[in-house]
Formats: C-alpha cells, structure tokens, sequence
C-alpha cells in the first residue's frame, strides 16, 4: 500500500460509517427528573421572601415539609411586628419539627429541619 492509499483509507469516509450531522441531540431533562423523584429527594433548600404575614402559613408548610429555608427579610424590615412575629412563629415551627433557625445577616434567616444542626460560629483561618 503506498502513502497515497494510507492517507485515502484514513481520512476518506467510508459506506456505513456517519457523520456527527447523522445523529440527534436528545432532550433528557424529562428522563432526568423522574430518576430524581424515582432517587427520593426528600429534602430540598429554599429561598424565600417576607414581605407580609400572608408569607407565613407558606412558609411555615416548607419546614414541617422537610426542607430547609433561607428566608429574606429586608423587605419586611421596616414592620417590626410583622418581622418578630414571622420569627416566633418560624421559632415555633422548627421546635415543632426538631429543627433549627438562626440568622445569617441582618437581613437574612435560615430554618433546618429534624437532623440539621446550624453551626453559629464561623469558619476562619488560623
């Protein structure tokens, strides 16, 4: 076989072999969120909103639910009441459900349910 033959049988296409053009891209998102019910997510992370007490019965049912929420409430701020009372009911809540709440910032709380403990100090470096 000379050089002319060893180029043609390495870069010719040949009968049977195709082109990427041939194949189809397949959507999987379907697939793969029924193997994510089918795996059993149980618990998921939340972010919420307070910005009335509408808010709390809703968020409420995402603790006794299992998952854990991060809860924004800089828009809720400037009502005190709306804001202490959210905290005592979210309090009531995750002691309901053997849980935790504790706050991120200012702005900021997160509740975790039975099984998750919030650490409240830092990670530093030494």
């Amino acid at each position: 076989m000379g050089l002319k033959e060893g180029f043609e049988k390495l870069f010719v296409k040949k009968e049977g072999i195709r082109d990427e053009d041939d194949y189809q891209d397949l959507d999987l998102e379907e697939y793969e969120e029924e193997l994510r019910e089918e795996e059993g997510v149980r618990m998921y992370i939340k972010l919420a909103e307070l910005t009335g007490l509408y808010d709390i019965p809703d968020l409420k049912k995402e603790i006794y639910g299992g998952n854990i929420l991060i809860l924004d409430i800089s828009l809720a701020k400037q009502d005190k009441v709306l804001v202490e009372k959210a905290i005592k009911d979210l309090k009531m809540a995750a002691f309901d459900v053997g849980g935790d709440i504790a706050g991120i910032s200012d702005d900021q709380v997160i509740v975790a349910p039975l099984g998750i403990k919030i650490e409240r100090k830092k990670l530093t470096k030494k």
